[in-house]
């Protein structure tokens, strides 16, 4: 079992893989994901993510999420 395995949790590892199958570099000093992703004519390209990039798509993904919230009690509240 790797660390990545033991410390991070399952639920990470699933968005991980869900994304692209993301899973660490082997040099841990370049902080980075390698996974795959749909590149611009549908066939898959290996992309990375640094840890720096992770963290601004978790603020972007939080974003969002709370927009949906946001747009759904708007409209809830024009159904009364």
């Amino acid at each position: 079992m790797s660390d990545f395995e033991r410390e991070v949790s399952e639920s990470a590892r699933g968005w991980m893989r869900t994304l692209g199958n993301f899973s660490p570099t082997v040099n841990p000093d370049y902080r980075e994901v390698k996974g795959s992703m749909l590149g611009e004519y549908g066939d898959a390209e290996k992309t990375y993510f640094s840890s720096k990039e992770l963290r601004e798509l978790a603020a972007a993904c939080s974003e969002v999420a709370d927009w949906l919230d946001k747009r759904a009690a708007a409209d809830d509240e024009g159904d009364v």
